[in-house]
């Protein structure tokens, strides 16, 4: 497995930099992309191939999150850089994890919605995933931990009394990091574990990350309106001093104007 850093800032970066020892966590509800489409510039801020993309999904929710997701990223980014959100371009890697196209600002960035909620993660100078589910885990979900969890991961599970909230909880943490790595659903979830610690944070045991790495990861997962799981994973730099402090941001109360964000009545 290899994991790549994003470059120092560069050209375009804004000054005051709040990224310099945190990461940004956005979060839209799905209910709101409508009015945050209508604020933001909606399709016509897509490019040809996203507005093709859009168009070719036969569910109105799955265009709703598509669309929320890509106008969210473009405004996110936006915010750490002097790129208007029209301009941001992104290409795909091996496996599909967007990277923006040509970055001169050491922005990281990942993206991730489910039936409810769209989020965002930005970093700047490290590496970041992010993953988001409904939680707890629908019953029949739970058949598949074999295939997903290791031994041990399949045995804390089941000693859990709120299995459907732990296996919410474990598989948001294991996606997190493996869109992080950049390989996302390609890497085998049952490669390798995410334990809970005594201090109650989570580490990943991964025998492909090389060992001087491996104090770099940092993987958490927060509860967001107490319907969703959400994973968090960040590679640091050998220059951070601890874990790396993550903020939750509002879309629609910090990126839009006051009435905007306001509900119709």
């Amino acid at each position: 497995m290899t994991t790549t850093t994003a470059a120092p800032p560069g050209p375009g970066t804004t000054t005051d930099d709040p990224l310099a020892g945190s990461a940004d966590v956005w979060l839209l509800a799905e209910e709101d992309v409508p009015r945050f489409a209508e604020a933001t510039g909606g399709l016509d801020l897509l490019t040809d191939e996203e507005r093709a993309r859009h168009d070719r999904l036969l569910f109105p929710a799955a265009r709703t999150r598509f669309l929320g997701a890509r106008l969210l990223s473009r405004q996110v980014l936006s915010q750490y850089a002097d790129v208007p959100p029209a301009e941001w371009r992104f290409d795909k890697g091996k496996f599909g994890r967007p990277s923006i196209h040509q970055a001169d600002w050491g922005l990281d960035f990942n993206i991730t919605h489910t039936n409810g909620l769209i989020a965002a993660i930005v970093v700047r100078g490290r590496t970041a995933g992010v993953d988001a589910e409904n939680t707890p885990a629908r019953p029949e979900a739970l058949k598949f931990a074999p295939k997903v969890f290791t031994p041990l991961e399949q045995e804390v599970l089941r000693r859990d009394r709120e299995q459907g909230h732990a296996f919410a909880d474990s598989w948001v943490a294991k996606e997190a990091y493996t869109k992080a790595t950049g390989m996302g659903m390609a890497r085998g979830f049952d490669a390798f574990s995410v334990h809970r610690l005594r201090g109650g944070g989570l580490a990943v045991v991964d025998d492909e990350i090389p060992e001087p790495e491996r104090p770099l990861w940092q993987i958490q997962v927060l509860q967001v309106w107490d319907r969703f799981a959400l994973g968090i994973a960040i590679r640091a730099t050998e220059h951070d001093e601890g874990p790396v402090p993550v903020r939750l941001r509002s879309a629609m109360a910090e990126l839009l104007p006051a009435h905007a964000a306001e509900p119709a009545r």
